[in-house]
C-alpha cells in the first residue's frame, strides 16, 4: 500500500473559532477525527510526531472485542490493515497451580468470534490511511500543547507550538486525547489514581511449533498474569508480567533464556515456544 502524503492538511486560520481541538493523534485521537468525519463541525487535530507513526504504534497487539471491530469498520478503519487481524474464537483461562480452567468457545454463544487482534503498527498505517482521506479534518503537525489563556465568550484559546513558531486557536470544545502523561489534563487540573501493582508488562512476538488456532490464553500466576494472542502473521502477541524488583534482570536476557522463562510461565498448551521477536516493556 502506498503511503499517505504526510505533508499536513490546511492550517488552521487563527482567527477562526473551531467546534473541536484534539490534542494527540494516537488510537484515541485520530479515532475521535475520523468520527468526526461528515458531521458538519471544524474539527482540528493537533499531532506531536511530524509524519512518522506515533511511539504508541508498535509491536504491541490490541484486542479489539466485536463491538469495537464494527465500529471501526463503520468508520472504514479496519479495510485499510496491511495484514490480516486474528480472530479470538475461544478463550482459554488457567491458574498455575490449579486444576480448574474456564473455557469460551464464541461458536456456543452463536458468533464466529469474540474479537479481532491487530497488531498496533498495522492499526496505526489504517488510521493513517483513513486520516489522509479526510476533507473536514484540519491536521497540525508536530504541533505541541502549551497551555490555555482566559476563556474568549463561548471559546477557549490554545498556545500551540509548531513549525511556524508559537500560535493561538480558539474552540468550543478540547478534546485531551495526550496519553497518560496528558499535557491537557495537567493544565486543566484533572486529578487520577493511580494504583502500583508492582509489576512491569513485557510485550513481544512469539513463534511456537504449532500454529495460532483463533486461542487466546491467559495465565496467572504469583508473578503476575500472562497471557498469548492469536496473531494473523502465524505467530503469538505474548504479555508477560514480571515483579518490577525482576524487571531489569529479565530485560536483559537473551532470547533463550527469556523463552524458557514465558514456557515455565505458560507450560505447553500453545505448544513449544521456538523465538521471539524484540521485547519492550
Amino acid at each position: 500500500m502506498t503511503k499517505p502524503d504526510p505533508s499536513p492538511a490546511r492550517l488552521p486560520d487563527p482567527g477562526t473559532t473551531h467546534d473541536v481541538v484534539i490534542i494527540g493523534g494516537g488510537l484515541v485521537g485520530a479515532s475521535l477525527a475520523i468520527a468526526l468525519e461528515g458531521s458538519g463541525l471544524d474539527v482540528v487535530l493537533l499531532e506531536a510526531s511530524a509524519g512518522d507513526m506515533p511511539e504508541v504504534f508498535d509491536e504491541r497487539n490490541l484486542s479489539f472485542a466485536e463491538a469495537t471491530v464494527n465500529a471501526l469498520s463503520g468508520l472504514g478503519v479496519m479495510q485499510h490493515l496491511q495484514g490480516p487481524p486474528a480472530p479470538i474464537r475461544r478463550i482459554h483461562v488457567s491458574r498455575s497451580g490449579d486444576f480448574g480452567r474456564v473455557r469460551l468457545d464464541a461458536a456456543d454463544y452463536g458468533r464466529e468470534a469474540f474479537g479481532q487482534v491487530v497488531v498496533a503498527r498495522d492499526f496505526g498505517h489504517a488510521l493513517e490511511a483513513r486520516l489522509a482521506t479526510l476533507d473536514g479534518v484540519r491536521r497540525m503537525r508536530p504541533a505541541r500543547f502549551l497551555g490555555l489563556e482566559e476563556d474568549a465568550g463561548d471559546a477557549r484559546v490554545l498556545r500551540v507550538a509548531g513549525e511556524g513558531g508559537e500560535r493561538r486557536l480558539r474552540t468550543r470544545l478540547l478534546v485531551g486525547a495526550d496519553g497518560a502523561a496528558s499535557a491537557v489534563r495537567d493544565v486543566l487540573g484533572i486529578g487520577t489514581r493511580v494504583d502500583d501493582y508492582g509489576q512491569v508488562l513485557f510485550v513481544a512476538r512469539l513463534r511456537t511449533d504449532r500454529a495460532p488456532d483463533g486461542t487466546a490464553y491467559e495465565r496467572l500466576g504469583d508473578s503476575g498474569p500472562a497471557a498469548l494472542l492469536p496473531r494473523g502473521d502465524r505467530q503469538y502477541g505474548l504479555v508477560l508480567a514480571v515483579p518490577a524488583g525482576e524487571a531489569a534482570r529479565v530485560a536483559e536476557m537473551d532470547e533463550g533464556a527469556f523463552l524458557q522463562l514465558a514456557q515455565r510461565r505458560f507450560g505447553w498448551r500453545a505448544g513449544r515456544f521456538l523465538s521471539c521477536g524484540p521485547r519492550s516493556a
